[in-house]
This record gives C-alpha cells, sequence and structure tokens, in this order.
C-alpha cells in the first residue's frame, strides 16, 4: 500500500490538548514547488546597488495542490461519522491548520477548572508539518485553502470536495523555539543534499559510458 501524505499539527489543542492530524484520504496527482531565493537587502534610503548573491536567510519554497475529498466508500461501508457529517470532519481538520491556538473556543482543560499543559502567545500561527513521504518533512503554514464543494447529502453535509492547498515552508529563522519544526527543516535538507551527491554519481556514471571525461 502506497504511503499516503499528511499534515501534521501536534499542538494544535483541539479540545484541549489533542493534536490535529489530516491523513490524506487521496494523494494529489501533482504537487507544484517554486523553491524561491530572499531578496537582497536594501540601503536604508533605498539607493545603491545591491549584490544579488548576498542573502539574508535560507532560501524559502512554497507548495500547491489540489486534494479530492470524497465520503462515498464510508457511506457504502455504514460509517456512522460519514452518515452524521459527511465529509465536514476532514474539512474542518484542514481549515483549523490555519486557525491560532489561542483562538479555537473548545477547551476541555478550561471546562474542567484545570489549565493547558501549553502556552503560546496570543495568536501565534500553528506550525505544521507537511508529510511527503519519509524524504521531505517539512514544517509548513497553510497560505490559503480553496474548497469547492460538488455534492451534499439531505443534511446538505458536504460528501465530496475538492481543495486547492497551498503552503509555505518555514526556515530555521521563521521557527525560533521550535526545536522539532527546526529539526524537520534541516532533515529534509539533508536529505537533499545526499540526494545531490547521488545525482553526481550519476553523472559521474554518464559521463564514463558516453565517453565523457569527469575530472574534479
Amino acid at each position: 500500500m502506497p504511503l499516503k501524505g499528511a499534515f501534521i499539527n501536534l499542538g494544535a489543542g483541539l479540545l484541549g490538548a489533542l493534536p490535529n492530524i489530516v491523513l490524506f484520504q487521496f494523494n494529489p496527482l501533482r504537487v507544484s514547488r517554486t523553491p524561491r531565493l530572499v531578496q537582497p537587502p536594501r540601503e536604508g534610503d533605498g539607493s545603491g546597488s545591491q549584490d544579488a548573491t548576498q542573502q539574508a536567510g535560507e532560501p524559502s519554497e512554497s507548495y500547491s495542490f489540489s486534494l479530492r475529498l470524497d465520503a462515498t466508500d464510508q457511506l457504502a461501508a455504514s460509517n456512522p461519522i460519514a452518515a452524521a457529517s459527511g465529509i465536514l470532519p476532514a474539512l474542518s481538520a484542514l481549515e483549523l491548520l490555519m486557525i491560532p491556538k489561542d483562538s479555537l473556543t473548545i477547551d476541555l482543560f478550561k471546562l474542567s477548572g484545570g489549565s493547558s499543559p501549553h502556552q503560546h502567545p496570543p495568536q501565534r500561527l500553528p506550525t505544521v508539518l507537511f508529510f511527503w513521504g519519509p524524504f521531505r518533512i517539512l514544517p509548513v503554514t497553510v497560505n490559503s485553502l480553496s474548497v469547492s464543494e460538488t455534492e451534499y447529502d439531505q443534511l446538505l453535509n458536504p460528501i465530496r470536495a475538492e481543495v486547492q492547498v497551498s503552503l509555505q515552508v518555514l526556515t530555521p529563522s521563521n521557527l525560533k523555539n521550535q526545536d522539532l519544526a527546526r529539526g524537520a527543516y534541516k532533515y529534509s535538507q539533508g536529505v537533499k543534499e545526499v540526494m545531490a551527491a547521488l545525482n553526481l554519481a550519476n553523472t559521474a556514471s554518464m559521463g564514463i559510458s558516453g565517453g565523457i571525461s569527469l575530472s574534479f
């Protein structure tokens, strides 16, 4: 069985303490990535030439893709959650990836008279881990979701939808005091360096077989 992509927000605070994990029902057929260099800093007065090789931080990267949600199989299997609410649980989990934890209205710890074990500054957006296979585990923010609901049940719960997702990869300079997210970024960057080295080995092999001499 192929791996499924996912969003993981361990610090979401759903119902006071639960994580928010969204496993893709269907992997997207196409994923678009846009790596982008950091713009070089300008002079304080806006004048002067800019050094295009000067970088203020790590390159940024954005992702976009489409997710398909469909409750048909769950309804055929008499899944009680799908029968009662269609794909609203999955849609809600996706939308809450864009909501700061302190804006969530239901907190079981507060309702029970206790205090939440994790405190965050007000209105801090959640840092989400985007899992796209074992070699790409990236800290991201969900910039936008465009939801097209295409079919409903008798209670007007959506049972089919297409969701356009736009993500921004966060770099270590954006991730102060977030060791897990920083570790995920560095891990993925390390994998990229290993893959580039493997590509160099492939290039050398093709050069030899093609009669091209490579020297270093």
